[in-house]
């Protein structure tokens, strides 16, 4: 695998967030999530983390020479400082760091940073400039607002998993934390919309967003078939709800998709040809959208069979030559060698102090820049730094609160 270094041409443009000052007080990954996000755009992300024990997404498999691959995934590009904010004196020392920031992301139970006299109420007069995100399971409101929850938990109370999975199967959770990672990124969307806004207002602003919210907003399909039919949308493996064919179907080596969407008498009839059932295309049962949908139990198994003919690549070099939308279905040792992806640079090496090296999934913002993307610290690797940069305290003060416990 050859990792791809970006260039455009010689000349290195700052990113848009740089000058953007963020302070996460987040764990696992929607907080962090969206800070990476960040990150990524150029913003300076100081992350807090509890002193000894840190994120617990530090101590998530598999490690690596120590480190938790997972962790350095959605951390990388960030400072580490340790601050135990059930202390006074760490709490004052939280607050003062939001006086020099921009914006301030957490996703801890509704009511914690209230406890700690962190949120945004508190901060507020402190920084009236200062965008404040929340992301919580359910909203900082509501019958909901103090359940906890887990990926799993929205996934599954949002729909998603009650339309995944085969006909007549259990549910299913995608194999990608969706709950979490969706909620981080209508965060980053919402502060930077809030950053624009602060431009023309000169006030910050709270952000709250709810990770079953944001299940609810990305369910669009099957919620617009139950309010135009009335009918529960049931899971339907691979396929589509209103187009065939638009699924995947088993090669004689493996498995491929292929997708018609649009009502296109032209690909239906280029299809039949290529699977050898050219009498389909003129077929009443079959030669319109909305009929292959009604027939689709009858039509399935011949355009199974035809598929199972074939090697995958033998049918992706015929459907790709027809201009057939089709894919394979890539395991992840292949999607990290797909040339595309190379080539679109998504795969991206970060410094790794032992290691020299370590790969990670890049984010997918392209604005032709060059610069690398930076390590993710070792825990309190930057407090020193940030107290001293920030706060201005004196090496005699940081060393009296190391004493004490609360950085």
């Amino acid at each position: 695998m050859t990792v791809k270094t970006l260039d455009n041409g010689g000349s290195v443009l700052p990113k848009p967030l740089v000058g953007i000052t963020v302070l996460e007080v987040g764990h696992v990954l929607s907080g962090p999530f969206c800070t990476m996000l960040l990150a990524d755009l150029g913003a300076r992300v100081i992350k807090i983390e509890r002193p000894i024990q840190g994120d617990e997404a530090r101590h998530m498999g598999p490690q690596v020479q120590g480190d938790s691959s997972y962790f350095m995934s959605v951390n990388r590009g960030k400072e580490s400082i340790t601050i135990d904010l059930s202390s006074q004196e760490g709490q004052n020392l939280a607050r003062g760091l939001s006086q020099h920031v921009d914006v301030f992301v957490e996703n801890f139970v509704p009511g914690t940073m209230k406890r700690l006299g962190l949120d945004y109420s508190s901060l507020k007069p402190l920084n009236p400039r200062l965008v404040y995100a929340s992301i919580s399971g359910f909203g900082q409101d509501g019958p909901y607002a103090h359940y906890p929850a887990l990926d799993i938990i929205v996934q599954a109370m949002g729909g998603i998993m009650s339309v995944t999975g085969e006909p007549n199967g259990r549910p299913l959770r995608p194999g990608a934390s969706l709950g979490d990672s969706i909620a981080g990124l209508f965060t980053a969307l919402a502060i930077e919309a809030a950053l624009l806004e602060r431009e023309r207002t000169k006030e910050g602003r709270y952000v709250d967003i709810s990770m079953l919210d944001c299940q609810v907003t990305i369910m669009e399909n099957a919620l617009a078939r139950f309010f135009a039919t009335g009918q529960v949308p049931k899971p339907l493996g691979s396929r589509h709800p209103a187009a065939v064919p638009f699924q995947a179907f088993a090669t004689q080596d493996s498995y491929i998709v292929v997708a018609i969407i649009i009502d296109n008498p032209l690909l239906w009839n280029r299809f039949c040809t290529a699977i050898q059932h050219s009498e389909l295309a003129d077929d009443k049962r079959f030669n319109t959208a909305t009929a292959r949908l009604q027939n689709y139990e009858t039509l399935a198994p011949i355009m199974e069979n035809a598929i199972r003919q074939k090697t995958s690549r033998e049918w992706l070099e015929i459907f790709s030559k027809l201009e057939i939308p089709c894919g394979p279905v890539n395991k992840i040792d292949a999607v990290v060698n797909d040339p595309q992806i190379l080539h679109r640079g998504m795969i991206a090496e970060i410094p790794h102090k032992r290691l020299g090296k370590w790969n990670v999934a890049k984010t997918p913002f392209n604005f032709a820049e060059a610069e690398a993307l930076g390590p993710a610290p070792d825990l309190g690797e930057h407090t020193e730094q940030v107290l001293q940069q920030i706060l201005g305290l004196s090496q005699t003060d940081i060393t009296r609160l190391k004493k004490l416990g609360v950085v």
